[in-house]
């Protein structure tokens, strides 16, 4: 049997639940999009799931400028909007951080999404994305959950991977290093036993000679001692 305190803070509980679920049902979003067609099916199916649409803007400057002044919940921007959709982003981003920026762009490349991703925007969709799928991506993004296309995952992986790889141009040809294994080789240059690599990097020491073993066959090295000779002389970023 429920007592009067545990009532209270169960009442407690649904109505602060009551007053986020109403908060997010009328969550304000500016849509800039140069097409006033899709912004109009935006706008559309938005109002149709109870969000508020407070404007709409065509071009980069006017889309900075609004959300300085609205402070919308939400920024939806295309990223080829005139004037530069990343600079919209970066500026915005920077003048209006409670605004939450999700990119909703027919560019599917990679590169775009990174470079709108490291600008300021905190999710990227492609345009198709169903008005349903859209309004419960947006309530979610506003609650911390990842705004992103499904079909965008797998490459954004890769130009991470790619980004974090290191590439070594030695006598014998190029060699690419995982960034673990970089990191590898890096305190060996340190000095560092196996164990005490092994505790820098939280893993087995079984781990680390694995990741010893790869390293010294691509580098073609017979030892440590050769390994770190070559990463010393040609492992220079």
């Amino acid at each position: 049997m429920a007592t009067p305190r545990t009532s209270r803070r169960r009442q407690g509980i649904e109505a602060r639940k009551t007053r986020r679920d109403a908060a997010l049902e009328h969550l304000t979003i500016l849509v800039a999009d140069n097409d006033p067609t899709h912004r109009r099916r935006v706008r559309e199916a938005l109002e149709a799931h109870s969000f508020s649409v407070v404007a709409e803007t065509d071009d980069a400057t006017s889309a900075i400028a609004v959300a300085q002044r609205l402070r919308p919940d939400i920024c939806l921007i295309e990223l080829e909007l005139p004037e530069d959709g990343l600079r919209a982003i970066g500026r915005i981003a920077r003048s209006a951080p409670e605004t939450l920026i999700v990119v909703l762009s027919r560019s599917d490349r990679p590169e775009d999404v990174v470079n709108a991703l490291t600008r300021g925007a905190s999710g990227y969709l492609l345009k198709g994305i169903s008005g349903e799928q859209l309004a419960s991506t947006l309530r979610a993004a506003h609650e911390g959950e990842p705004a992103l296309a499904r079909a965008l995952v797998p490459y954004l992986v890769d130009e991470i991977r790619r980004g974090s790889e290191r590439r070594l141009v030695l006598p014998g040809g190029p060699v690419t290093l995982t960034a673990r294994e970089s990191e590898v080789g890096e305190l060996l240059c340190g000095g560092l036993s196996t164990a005490e690599i092994a505790d820098r990097l939280g893993v087995s020491p079984v781990t680390v000679r694995r990741h010893v073993g790869l390293l010294l066959r691509k580098l073609g090295a017979q030892s440590r001692e050769a390994a770190v000779q070559l990463l010393r002389a040609y492992g220079r970023r």
